[in-house]
């Protein structure tokens, strides 16, 4: 994300908490341009710093928790049968994590 400080006020809010901008303030902008059938579309991100601030330690908090994560919701994933068009049972994952159990 982009840093940027407010020259005047914006009518930009952050996304997450939906405060205003003032003069001064700081805020992160992300922009991502994609093209689709020869037509372009960009999509902004907007938040204050301490949306990001709060995302990225919650990010690192989850990072850390699923190290000892005890898998407690399991879910069992399905997959075709190479040649066929019936599917078994393949694996089990946790749903918290991601990881395979």
């Amino acid at each position: 994300m982009k840093r940027k400080v407010a020259i005047r006020r914006l009518k930009r809010i952050c996304d997450n908490c939906f405060c205003s901008f003032q003069k001064g303030d700081v805020y992160y902008q992300k922009r991502t341009v994609v093209e689709e059938d020869g037509e372009l579309f960009t999509f902004e991100k907007t938040r204050c710093a301490r949306c990001k601030y709060k995302l990225e330690q919650r990010a690192a908090r989850f990072e850390a928790f699923k190290m000892r994560c005890h898998h407690p919701i399991k879910e069992e994933i399905w997959s075709y049968i190479p040649g066929e068009a019936v599917m078994q049972p393949d694996h089990e994952e946790c749903r918290v994590c991601g990881q395979l159990v």
